[in-house]
């Protein structure tokens, strides 16, 4: 672990304002403004990102930036990774087949997720981290089709959600991870890490109980990049988000801290060839 002095250098940004009514801070890099996060580091680093959806502006990924410019950050201190994916193995036939393609109808995910995820988790282990998928059953999978065959949205975010919590549990439970000094990383999507779900959501976050169950020490981060989230409906009540992007078009990584322990992360908007 790096001297707590080296760490508040590493991470200092060029200058602490105000998105809204709300904290924020400029930096130079993704890596500085992540260091600010983990600063105090927690026992579960809950990263969900706002994903990049099929036909999307050809910017790197959020889960791209993770692995390159956030997570050699983490060498030596974390020892656990969930990523909210699971693989296909064929055993449950028809009916894996059919959850499988009505989830990719769904959530719009380029073919290149499936890569970025193979990337995360080679390089997660190349660090010494310990990696966890979700597995499903054949009950699971039928568990998120309705009666005509078409994905039961609240159905499998339920899923999810117990699946990354349990998950999550039996790594702790077995000391890997999720301690003190011994840091477990989730990946996934930014709905179910939630520690303070927006009214209606709440069933589909394990952030509350988690954090409950972990006794402290959980937080939430948050991945934004500009071009695939500017529109989303979610964010734009926020009154952090517009002063956010403004800035973020400004080249610089914008760190939003809108309460305690959640930090959203909005990296830098590409200029058009514009200018814009």
């Amino acid at each position: 672990m790096l001297p707590i002095l080296l760490v508040l250098l590493s991470a200092a940004p060029d200058g602490g304002t105000t998105c809204g009514a709300v904290p924020c801070e400029a930096f130079k890099t993704a890596r500085a403004a992540f260091e600010r996060v983990v600063q105090r580091p927690p026992v579960v680093l809950a990263v969900g990102e706002y994903h990049e959806v099929e036909g999307g502006p050809k910017v790197k990924s959020a889960i791209s930036r993770f692995t390159r410019e956030m997570l050699p950050a983490l060498k030596g201190q974390a020892t656990s990774l969930v990523v909210e994916t699971w693989m296909t193995n064929g055993r449950c036939g028809e009916v894996e087949k059919a959850a499988v393609a009505e989830v990719k109808k769904v959530t719009r995910r380029p073919e290149t997720t499936e890569d970025e995820i193979t990337t995360l988790l080679d390089a997660s282990y190349a660090q010494g981290i310990a990696n966890h998928i979700l597995i499903l059953s054949c009950d699971e999978y039928r568990g998120m089709l309705d009666e005509k065959g078409k994905l039961d949205a609240e159905k499998s975010l339920l899923l999810v959600r117990k699946k990354v919590e349990e998950k999550a549990l039996e790594v702790r439970e077995k000391k890997e991870g999720g301690l003190p000094g011994k840091l477990l990383i989730l990946y996934g999507g930014a709905l179910h890490n939630d520690l303070k779900p927006l009214e209606g959501w709440e069933p589909y976050a394990f952030g509350p109980s988690l954090s409950q169950a972990i006794d402290g020490g959980y937080v939430e981060l948050d991945l934004v990049v500009p071009e695939f989230a500017s529109k989303d409906e979610d964010l734009l009540k926020e009154t952090w988000f517009a002063p956010a992007l403004k800035l973020a078009g400004t080249r610089q990584v914008v760190l939003v801290s809108p309460s305690p322990d959640v930090y959203v992360l909005v990296f830098p908007r590409k200029k058009t060839p514009g200018g814009k």
